[in-house]
């Protein structure tokens, strides 16, 4: 009896056309980024904030944060911050994309 060989296509999993959430599993597993996602179950933050509360500093979270925005995962909006003097800061929070994927990762 003869077989007949199979043939299966290649599928590239990191493709995000193929699982989108993939990549923002990567993007969120890095540990400061995780940490940043558990503050921001709290509510709104800014970098600054997060930073003197995770004691980092404020522009290492900034980069992380703008990674964590690019796929969807925190949503930046302009305000007035009320800690001393008003002052324009880009609060942060959590998208719900985003809780979904830390769910995932701590699970």
């Amino acid at each position: 009896m003869e077989q007949k060989a199979v043939i299966v296509p290649y599928i590239d999993l990191n493709d995000p056309k193929i699982n989108p959430d993939l990549e923002r599993v990567h993007i969120a597993s890095h540990p400061t980024r995780i940490r940043i996602l558990h503050r921001l179950l709290n509510g709104d933050n800014y970098a600054a904030k997060l930073g003197q509360e995770l004691d980092i500093e404020r522009k290492v979270i900034s980069f992380h944060l703008a990674e964590l925005e690019k796929v969807g995962l925190v949503e930046g909006k302009y305000a007035l911050n009320q800690d001393k003097r008003p002052v324009a800061v880009k609060y942060y929070k959590m998208t719900r994309k985003g809780k979904e994927i830390l769910e995932h990762i701590v699970s």
